[in-house]
């Protein structure tokens, strides 16, 4: 089987201010609608591109970047942006919390990656608080030819397939999100 992780030689791309315009906070955070302080994750949140400007949303929240690579774990503690931000390294699909601890959980760019992309949403489940959501951002199989970025198409997954997966996790409320360029936008609630 063909690796589709993203190699951490190539984090400089993953702070592209252009990323901005194809995931824009602000959707992220309307989407989330994140009401009081509490636990938030950012699962495979890389150099913390978009964690750091989420957390700066969130200030009385304690905001966990996940990820499995060293270098990025490294790359976080090095940025330091926030003080409300605590980079984790984790295993694959793990979800370090309590039951019902977190109040909301995004994944940005990650569930093409994904191996076994149910058992994650299974971890998710149970450490998402009732009614909090889970926001998974992708890049879109229908992307437009002339835009050369991301992974090639045959590694990006169906919208199809995402729904179906939370639904069979046990997810509700599941729903496609626009307001994303040249990527998919999915919520959904425990």
């Amino acid at each position: 089987m063909e690796d589709k992780k993203f190699n951490p030689a190539n984090k400089k791309k993953l702070n592209n201010p252009q990323r901005l315009k194809f995931i824009p906070i602000e959707r992220i955070s309307e989407i989330l609608n994140i009401t009081s302080s509490g636990n938030l994750a950012d699962y495979g949140a890389g150099t913390g591109f978009f964690t750091f400007r989420i957390a700066d949303l969130y200030p009385d929240s304690r905001v966990f970047a996940l990820d499995i690579e060293e270098q990025m774990i490294e790359e976080m503690y090095d940025a330091a942006e926030c003080d409300n931000v605590f980079p984790l390294q984790i295993e694959d699909n793990e979800m370090p919390f309590a039951k019902d601890d977190l109040s909301a959980v995004w994944s940005i760019a990650v569930y093409h990656e994904m191996k076994t992309p149910q058992k994650w949403l299974k971890n998710v489940l149970k450490t998402l608080k009732p009614g909090a959501k889970l926001l998974i951002v992708d890049w879109s199989t229908d992307q437009k030819p002339e835009v050369e970025a991301g992974p090639p198409v045959s590694h990006r997954v169906k919208t199809e397939t995402v729904i179906s997966d939370l639904t069979a996790a046990g997810f509700k409320n599941i729903k496609i999100e626009t307001g994303f360029l040249n990527h998919f936008g999915i919520s959904a609630e425990k």
